[in-house]
């Protein structure tokens, strides 16, 4: 289960992703998006292995799915992934949401 600081951060960042899409202002960039979603999956403990590999033609769901399979690959732990989101988190929230 993660702690209080990923779940504040999670909160934060798709607040900010929401609010700057409504605005129609540009933020984070895919791969940093990506990098969140793999270290977010990885930080609630989601098993890889019983994922559904996504269609030939779902090209955001195998981003998605190979940038997970990477943190996995990496042996990221739960407790690094959440780490690594909060920082990558806050930086994010430092440069987009202001």
């Amino acid at each position: 289960m993660p702690g209080a600081k990923y779940t504040e951060t999670y909160k934060k960042v798709s607040a900010m992703g929401e609010k700057l899409k409504a605005a129609g202002k540009q933020g984070p960039t895919n791969d940093e998006q990506l990098q969140l979603y793999a270290y977010a999956k990885v930080a609630e403990g989601k098993d890889f292995s019983k994922a559904e590999k996504p269609g030939m033609f779902n090209l955001a769901g195998k981003a998605k799915y190979n940038k997970w399979q990477e943190a996995v690959n990496d042996g990221l732990t739960q407790k690094e992934a959440e780490a690594k989101y909060v920082a990558l988190g806050q930086e994010l929230l430092a440069k987009h949401d202001k």
